[in-house]
C-alpha cells in the first residue's frame, strides 16, 4: 500500500519532534501530502470555566496564539511538499481520529509519550488511544 495521505499530531514534545521529522522524511519519499494537526485543549477547557474575561479578548487570544502554532509548524515543515497545518481544539486523541477520518488519511505517525503501562492505565494515552480508534494505519515513534 502507498501511503498518499499522512497526518502527524505535533505537542512540542520530544517524540513528536521525531515522529515529525520522521513524517516529513517519508512523505518526501513518497511524494505524499503531509498533514500536521496540533489539537489546542486550552479554548474547550476555558469554555468550561466561568470567566471574567470578554468574550471578544478571548477570540483574539486564541487567533493569536493559532497562528503562533501554524507559523512555527510551517517552518519545521517547510521542507515537505505539498504539506499543510491544521489546529483543532478539543480532546487530542478524539479530534486527531475524526480529522484524519474526515480527510482520508492512509497513514498517522504519532509520537509516543513513553509512559509505562500502569501510567497509561491511569492518565490515558492520546497514542493509545489513536492506535486504536484510527481509521487507517497508525505508526507510534519513541
Amino acid at each position: 500500500m502507498a501511503f498518499q495521505y499522512i497526518v502527524v499530531p505535533y505537542d512540542g514534545s520530544q517524540n513528536a519532534e521525531r515522529a515529525l521529522e520522521q513524517a516529513v522524511q517519508l512523505a518526501d519519499g513518497l511524494q505524499a501530502t503531509l498533514d500536521v494537526v496540533y489539537v489546542d485543549p486550552t479554548q474547550s477547557q476555558l469554555l468550561e470555566q466561568q470567566l471574567a474575561i470578554p468574550t471578544h479578548e478571548l477570540d483574539a487570544y486564541f487567533a493569536e496564539e493559532e497562528q503562533d502554532v501554524k507559523d512555527r509548524l510551517k517552518a519545521l515543515t517547510s521542507s515537505a511538499h505539498p504539506s499543510r497545518v491544521t489546529v483543532l481544539q478539543g480532546h487530542a486523541g478524539k479530534e486527531i481520529v475524526r480529522y484524519a477520518a474526515d480527510v482520508h488519511a492512509d497513514l498517522i505517525i504519532i509520537g509516543s509519550r513513553g509512559l509505562g503501562t500502569l501510567q497509561e492505565w491511569m492518565l490515558g494515552s492520546v497514542s493509545h488511544y489513536v492506535a486504536q480508534h484510527a481509521p487507517c494505519a497508525v505508526t507510534i515513534v519513541k
